[in-house]
């Protein structure tokens, strides 16, 4: 929501969508695949595309991968990608696929994964999460890293090597597999893996403002000054009392 709302008051249009099976409870999960959640990316998309002329998409972790697969199917302006995973190790994978016919839930042992106590304290996330939609999330980030050459658009990458979720070298594989001209690549250094509320978040946002002000002709124009409506021009006149005789 911070950077969320930084971009709001740099006029940008914020839309955030809340993907199938979040911020409900964690068993919703079970009800829905990752192709559900591109679903929902997609029918945002739609609905921007209709009333603004530049679309960028941005999202953390598998929204950051979200943002990736959209940009290799539809016409985006732009893509930011925080902390975004397309490569995880085989071994994980293959775990998760094992435990999900025998475990339902992973705890959340540590919490969030952020550097930023305070900030920490204040995320408000599921406890738990079935290793059901971790799978599904695997499922996707194997068809996204197949489909990284497809990206053509200007794209911004951050990430820190701090991060316990996403290993840092997600970035560089972003990096070097895209077909875009136009990329940026962003190493932070105290922050974790949740990095729009992470002890970096302003540097984060100064990034995502320049990388928008950079490739968005509408945020290149220079506002537009209301001129002043002219004052008609007032004579004054001088009032003689009337003397009592």
């Amino acid at each position: 929501m911070e950077l969320a709302d930084f971009l709001a008051g740099h006029n940008v249009t914020v839309s955030l969508p809340t993907l199938p099976g979040h911020g409900t409870h964690a068993a919703d999960l079970f009800n829905y695949r990752w192709q559900d959640w591109f679903d929902c990316v997609k029918t945002e998309h739609r609905r921007l595309a209709k009333v603004c002329d530049e679309v960028f998409v941005c999202g953390l972790s598998m929204g950051g991968t979200l943002a990736l697969h959209l940009a290799a199917h539809r016409p985006v302006q732009g893509v930011i990608a925080l902390a975004a995973a397309v490569q995880f190790p085989p071994w994980q994978k293959y775990g998760v696929r094992l435990a999900k016919n025998i475990i339902k839930f992973r705890r959340k042992k540590s919490g969030e994964d952020v550097h930023d106590g305070v900030a920490k304290a204040k995320l408000g996330s599921y406890r738990r999460y079935p290793y059901y939609a971790v799978d599904q999330f695997f499922q996707l980030v194997e068809h996204v890293r197949a489909e990284l050459p497809e990206i053509e658009q200007p794209l911004l990458i951050v990430h820190s090597p701090g991060d316990h979720t996403v290993d840092f070298e997600n970035a560089q594989i972003i990096f070097d597999s895209v077909a875009s001209t136009h990329k940026r690549k962003v190493e932070l250094q105290d922050s974790f893996h949740v990095i729009t509320v992470d002890v970096e978040k302003e540097l984060v946002q100064q990034e995502v403002i320049a990388f928008l002000r950079a490739h968005s002709a509408l945020l290149k124009k220079p506002a537009v000054k209301r001129a002043k409506p002219k004052r008609k021009p007032t004579s004054k006149t001088s009032k003689k009392s009337a003397g009592r005789s």
